[in-house]
């Protein structure tokens, strides 16, 4: 988004719009026209990204705007760091999940409305938790909660990394790509579980990580990945640039009663292990290194695209085709393979 933006009065804040009677606390709306909306709903105008061009932040003429949310929800300590990590390169909003939503993966809420609630976090500043995923609050954020744009949208700090294959499953992942998809470079910030958690050292990345993004920008469809060793700033033994690595899951079924005797379930197990391939995300963090990921929301098996053009996919519609109806189809096959 250009600068003109800057120019204008900044919107008020959502507080401050609620106490003007403004229905804020749930994102509104439907698959009707606006001329049918019931009396107190509005649709919100859309905030969608169109980022500034990426460039030293010395050449930028207003800060950054950047969003931080999560998937541990709005208490996290992990959140919080992250906004102090972020708050010298620009201006930090906080939008993330009221509660925990570890591993809801890139879920969105459609049959429910969201309610939004202003929160005070530990260091006296103003955030705002919604009843819904990562994926909600991002959305919100996007489609005009705020009033603003945004430049960069950072999700994290998780507690437990998110390693390979977890990526299908992480909240903290499914955030940014809803950036991504809104047109917002965004990066997904993991720390290994330890006993001691501290976060120093992931917050001094966090603020490596987004201000290579904001001066280097990311590409359509591209974010970073990032996952930070338990050890100390001291004992960190250096950043790795890394692909994928594959999880190896344990997972077991836990059967137990209720008091009516009822069944019910929980997921259970050891923590997943990995192969610790050379190059790879989980092989940088057990060795002590920070591994940085990108990822692309493409997920086209390219190699596999290329050997099912080999198969038979010709119909037989002789029951209930014509010959004429073959060729057709089959010209149509061959104009795919032409056009791929």
């Amino acid at each position: 988004m250009n600068d003109e933006r800057d120019a204008e009065s900044p919107p008020a804040p959502p507080s401050t719009r609620a106490a003007r009677g403004a229905p804020v606390d749930a994102l509104s709306g439907g698959y009707h026209s606006p001329e049918r909306l019931s009396a107190g709903e509005r649709y919100l105008p859309s905030a969608r990204a169109t980022p500034r061009q990426a460039r030293s932040l010395r050449e930028w003429e207003t800060r950054p705007r950047i969003l931080v949310t999560n998937d541990d929800g709005i208490e996290s300590r992990g959140l919080l760091m992250l906004k102090q990590a972020l708050e010298p390169i620009g201006d930090v909003y906080i939008l993330a999940p009221e509660t925990n939503q570890s591993a809801v993966g890139h879920s969105m809420t459609f049959m429910r409305p969201l309610r939004v609630r202003e929160r005070v976090l530990d260091d006296g500043s103003a955030g705002w938790s919604v009843d819904g995923s990562p994926t909600d609050a991002v959305s919100l954020a996007f489609l005009g909660y705020f009033g603003v744009g945004f430049d960069l949208v950072a999700s994290g700090i998780n507690y437990g990394a998110n390693l390979g294959d977890d990526i299908t499953y992480s909240g903290t992942v499914g955030a940014a790509m809803e950036a991504v998809l809104s047109g917002c470079p965004a990066f997904a910030m993991s720390q290994e579980s330890s006993a001691e958690a501290d976060f120093d050292l992931a917050r001094q990345v966090a603020a490596l990580v987004a201000r290579n993004i904001l001066e280097h920008g990311l590409g359509p469809g591209e974010l970073l990945n990032v996952n930070v060793p338990s050890v100390s700033a001291e004992e960190l033994v250096g950043i790795e640039l890394t692909r994928m690595g594959k999880r190896v899951y344990q997972d077991q079924l836990l059967e137990r009663l209720d008091p009516r005797g009822t069944p019910y379930y929980w997921f259970g197990g050891p923590p997943p292990s990995g192969l610790a391939e050379p190059g790879t995300d989980f092989h940088a963090v057990v060795n002590g290194r920070v591994a940085i990921t990108p990822i692309q929301l493409d997920l086209t098996a390219r190699r596999l695209l290329e050997r099912i053009k080999g198969w038979d996919w010709q119909l037989d519609l002789e029951s209930e085709g014509s010959p004429e109806t073959d060729e057709v189809m089959a010209g149509a096959i061959d104009q795919g393979h032409e056009a791929s």
